[in-house]
């Protein structure tokens, strides 16, 4: 009999990985949830509705091998222990471990005591000590305030005036903004690239997926306007940008996370996210500019596909981090082939988004395209939006050029569209840029 699965989660993300999970030649079934309109087509995979609280009674009538826990909100609460306890096998670290994400107090005091390059940082409680620290950094404009807890991904202020950067403390301090308590990070605004790294951990040992990509956080073509989860990605990072000396520096602070987090006790098993810059005030060396505890979105919508093409067993790749074999996993140390995913964002989003909009096109072939479902439910036989990003368009290609092409030819009135659509055309546009003017 194949294995069976339960992933947990139904945006992009979670998307991806039933993409891979369904590739994969030893799984039977896989069920998640809640899961998407995209989800429920996959040949293999089945949306089921369960209360968190009933998971690991769900997973025991089922006879499931592997639960994968795709979102921040179920990692952060616990998830991954109420399933141990029950002696079923969890892709996902446990409420201890997840601190990295889910208290950033937690993780820059963590970074400090193991030696984890980060920017200077200061944690603070209260209004008058915030203000203190954001002069003694340098002023508003060149810090970055971070509420403690995940506060829904909207916890992070790059203020442009002083006013901004009071309000913003104020806001977290009062609790308008919903972190952990009225706990502050105020740290060093440093500059320069940043590539999201993923490393596998089983508790003891790590191995980084030799995968680099980049986010694009704000809404706008040549990243302007409000931040957002993430509005496209693209892997692998040119040379110029990410080298070999910066790998090896990499896996150093892999290695310090991983050693560290099992000497405190508390050993991180599933995948770690290190947001990382490429720095200029430290001559382009990695710093740690966040941890999650999880897989990102919209990073795994390339991860996963350029995986597949190498030939990469998803569903092992995970249960070997998840059962403690890690060691014994050989992941390909090179890899071909290029990537990249667009965004489809609903109008108006990240403020109000305008959903329940009919999305049109995914009835028709595209080459070299995987189509990635986000916020998406089935009316009838209509698929409609239903949250802020809609979804994820990834082209595939030997080269990144190819990739983009082959995205972007999916999208628009011959493609995949809907009402009040946005999205960015530039995804990549770093790397395009350099070698127009090479």
């Amino acid at each position: 009999m194949g294995k069976r699965i339960l992933v947990v989660g139904g945006g992009g993300r979670e998307s991806a990985l039933c993409y891979g999970l369904n590739a994969s030649s030893v799984v039977e079934q896989v069920f998640i949830t809640p899961g998407n309109a995209g989800t429920a087509i996959l040949s293999k995979v089945s949306n089921v509705e369960i209360k968190q609280e009933d998971t690991a009674q769900f997973c025991l009538n089922r006879k499931i091998d592997l639960v994968v826990i795709g979102p921040d909100a179920p990692v952060v609460s616990g998830l991954a222990d109420d399933l141990r306890q029950k002696n079923i096998v969890v892709f996902g670290p446990s409420k201890a471990a997840a601190r990295l994400e889910g208290s950033k107090s937690f993780a820059t005091e963590f970074m400090k005591q193991n030696s984890v390059p980060l920017p200077p940082s200061k944690i603070t409680s209260d209004e008058k000590s915030t203000l203190a620290a954001i002069k003694s950094l340098g002023g508003f404009s060149e810090v970055v305030i971070k509420a403690d807890g995940l506060a829904g991904g909207k916890g992070v202020f790059l203020p442009d005036s002083n006013a901004e950067a009071k309000k913003a403390v104020k806001d977290i301090v009062s609790g308008e903004v919903d972190g952990i308590g009225n706990k502050l990070v105020v740290q060093q605004r440093y500059h320069g690239p940043e590539v999201s790294i993923f490393v596998l951990s089983d508790g003891k040992n790590f191995k980084i997926i030799p995968i680099a990509t980049q986010d694009h956080k704000r809404i706008g073509v040549g990243d302007k306007g409000p931040m957002t989860g993430g509005m496209g990605a693209y892997t692998p990072l040119p040379e110029w940008m990410l080298g070999n000396s910066q790998w090896g520096k990499i896996a150093d602070i892999a290695k310090k996370t991983i050693t560290g987090m099992l000497a405190q006790g508390n050993p991180y098993q599933g995948v770690l996210y290190m947001g990382l810059m490429l720095a200029e005030e430290v001559d382009g060396d990695p710093v740690v500019i966040e941890y999650n505890a999880r897989f990102g979105d919209p990073e795994t919508e390339v991860i996963i596909p350029v995986l597949v093409q190498n030939d990469v067993d998803i569903y092992e790749m995970l249960s070997a981090a998840a059962s403690g074999a890690l060691a014994d996993y050989k992941l390909p140390t090179e890899i071909r082939g290029a990537a990249i995913t667009i965004c489809l964002a609903s109008a108006n989003y990240p403020a109000q988004p305008l959903i329940n909009q009919t999305i049109y096109g995914l009835d028709k072939s595209y080459n070299d395209v995987l189509l990635f479902h986000g916020n998406t439910k089935k009316d009838d036989d209509n698929t409609l939006s239903s949250g802020g990003r809609v979804m994820f368009v990834t082209g595939l290609g030997s080269s990144l050029e190819l990739a983009s092409q082959a995205a972007n030819s999916a999208i628009g009135t011959e493609g995949v569209h809907f009402h009040g659509m946005q999205y960015r055309s530039d995804i990549g546009h770093r790397v395009f840029q350099n070698r127009r003017q090479l």
